[in-house]
């Protein structure tokens, strides 16, 4: 195995499981002290300590051996869109899944030639540019057509971007996105939110890459939302249908624009279409409905990432690489590329370890072989 074992990489094996130091000591039948000298890299694991974290991890052994930084302590390697409300410990975990789906396409996208499956341009913006403006020349960038955007992941993934989607752990949380990874950016949605907010969570994150991509201001969060709304939902071509706008109306003008009925709500109300009022009357009605404004009705289904799918793809078919092989590359369990990749659900039990906890590491000889 080359390359030197990553301390780091057993944090962000630990918490994109969710597990505390306590809980993967116990998974492991090792020391909790023992994982907090191996984390903060004052202790080397030899090969049977490696085999019992990656086990505990259900990742392969060499995840603790990659070399590529872990995002999260600069102040802009993540964009989030989420709630003040929204708890640490979930937070946590979404980074780290995230760091773990970024290495993942980082490793496909290294070696292959990606011209052939970015027809469109990325297009940062100039800073100067309001966020109509910046969703304006988005559009005329990648010509699309006036009214409703169509599907926007394929759009987004058209300029090399990948977008996931997994379950981020909390509600509160609706996406992630890390700016500049390997000259590529990458961005993580929320499953567990319905397909409006998911949208419109995809075109707040594009918005942050478009107009933040490596800087950050208190307006930010503001500045991305309101991109989202003039990319999905153009002044000129939604006024027409926002004017005189009555609540009994929302319903098929979410079907047309594939947005929420709350952003709707809020894109009236942003140009002026409905007073003030008006707007707080109809928030009060749309929190009346029965599953209020978390589980508006009429929701329309979901988009679907495809281009790691398409990456995958290409290895197998074009350059001859079994599904075993791509895995190996993609530093994965077999069992965890269908399951993230291809939706194949393997219902997989961690066994626990018998065995007495281990409390001490001895640093290997020079030639002894750790896996």
């Amino acid at each position: 195995m080359a390359g030197e074992f990553n301390n780091r990489m057993v944090t962000l094996a630990r918490e994109s499981e969710g597990l505390t130091q306590s809980a993967l000591a116990h998974l492991a039948g090792i020391s909790q002290g023992m994982i907090s000298k191996i984390e903060n890299g004052f202790e080397d694991p030899n090969g049977d300590v490696l085999e019992r974290l990656a086990k505990a991890c259900d990742v392969p052994v060499e995840f603790f051996f990659q070399r590529e930084d872990v995002l999260g302590e600069g102040f802009v390697d993540f964009y989030h869109k989420k709630r003040l409300t929204l708890p640490a410990k979930p937070l946590k975990k979404a980074n780290a899944l995230a760091n773990v789906r970024r290495l993942e396409a980082v490793r496909l996208l290294r070696t292959i030639e990606f011209d052939a499956v970015q027809p469109f341009p990325f297009c940062p913006t100039d800073e100067s540019w309001s966020p109509e403006e910046a969703a304006q020349f988005v559009r005329a960038t990648w010509r699309t057509p006036p009214g409703p955007l169509p599907d926007l992941v394929a759009l987004i993934e058209a300029t090399g971007i990948p977008v996931f989607v997994t379950d981020l752990g909390h509600e509160k949380l609706s996406a992630i996105c890390m700016p500049g990874v390997a000259g590529r950016h990458v961005i993580v949605l929320n499953s567990l939110l319905p397909a409006s907010a998911r949208r419109f969570a995809l075109a707040h994150e594009l918005g942050h890459l478009v107009m933040h991509n490596g800087s950050a201001s208190e307006d930010m969060e503001r500045d991305a939302d309101a991109f989202a709304s003039a990319l999905l939902m153009p002044s000129s071509d939604i006024r027409q249908d926002l004017h005189g706008l009555r609540f009994r109306n929302l319903g098929p003008l979410k079907v047309k624009w594939r947005v929420s009925l709350a952003a709707l709500i809020r894109r009236a109300s942003d140009l002026g279409l409905i007073t003030e009022g008006q707007t707080k009357g109809y928030y009060i009605q749309l929190s009346k409905l029965p599953g209020g404004r978390k589980k508006e009705p009429g929701e329309f289904e979901a988009e679907t990432p495809r281009l790691m799918r398409y990456l995958i793809k290409h290895y197998e078919e074009n350059l001859r690489y079994s599904r075993e092989e791509v895995a190996k590359l993609m530093v994965l369990k077999d069992h965890k590329l269908a399951e993230v990749y291809f939706g194949e659900t393997i219902n997989r039990l961690r066994t626990l370890e018998p065995k007495r906890h281990l409390h001490s590491v001895s640093m290997p000889s020079a030639d002894a072989k750790l896996w």
